[in-house]
């Protein structure tokens, strides 16, 4: 009979943690794209939230140097119910200046309660869909926004509805150690492609 009760009580609490868990959790989505327009390609190696878990990025090439009219855009990931970022780290090669990067931007209390606000203003029942998205510079910064869009008017949004807020501002990331010679043939396509400037290939350490 013991074993039946403490199992019974297993199951309750299992069951309380994973409704405080549902209550702390959100379906948004995460786009990552680079700014600084043409001629800055980067490999972004890590994007990770709350220093917990993360998700794949790559190759980013071109992006917007003037954000103020549009957000950068580049690689979209669906990440389901997760909790609210409070910390995005990210590390980055510039096949432009051959460097490693290396930044983490906080998400202040006051930025994560209007994302909250903006779920109950801009619902998914409605047909609009919420993504944080990151801007990462081949010149070595970082910033990220919230963005709101209508994807379904069928919920009852319209396609003109479009919303974001700035959630940290840019900063300038630290020049991080990596070994330049993993990223060489990467380079070397980045230059045949045209994305960047021939003389790039003269920075590549040697015994590539």
């Amino acid at each position: 009979m013991n074993i039946l009760k403490n199992l019974y009580w297993l199951i309750l609490l299992s069951l309380i943690l994973s409704g405080c868990r549902a209550d702390d959790t959100y379906n948004y989505s995460f786009d990552t794209g680079g700014y600084g327009g043409k001629g800055w390609p980067i490999w972004v190696e890590k994007l990770v939230f709350n220093e917990t878990w993360g998700v794949p990025v790559g190759a980013l090439s071109g992006g917007v140097s003037d954000t103020s009219k549009r957000l950068p855009g580049g690689k979209a990931a669906g990440a389901g119910y997760v909790p609210l970022p409070q910390t995005i780290r990210a590390r980055w090669f510039s096949y432009r200046t051959q460097t490693f990067y290396e930044a983490t931007l906080e998400i202040s209390e006051e930025k994560g309660a209007q994302i909250k606000d903006w779920f109950e203003r801009y619902p998914t029942e409605s047909g609009f869909s919420h993504a944080l998205v990151s801007g990462i510079s081949g010149e070595g910064s970082m910033q990220v926004w919230w963005s709101v869009i209508c994807v379904n008017s069928r919920g009852g949004c319209t396609k003109h509805d479009s919303y974001e807020f700035e959630l940290a501002p840019r900063i300038q990331a630290t020049v991080a150690e990596g070994d330049a010679r993993i990223h060489s043939a990467g380079t070397e396509q980045e230059v045949e492609m045209g994305n960047l400037p021939p003389e790039v290939l003269d920075l590549i350490p040697p015994g590539s």
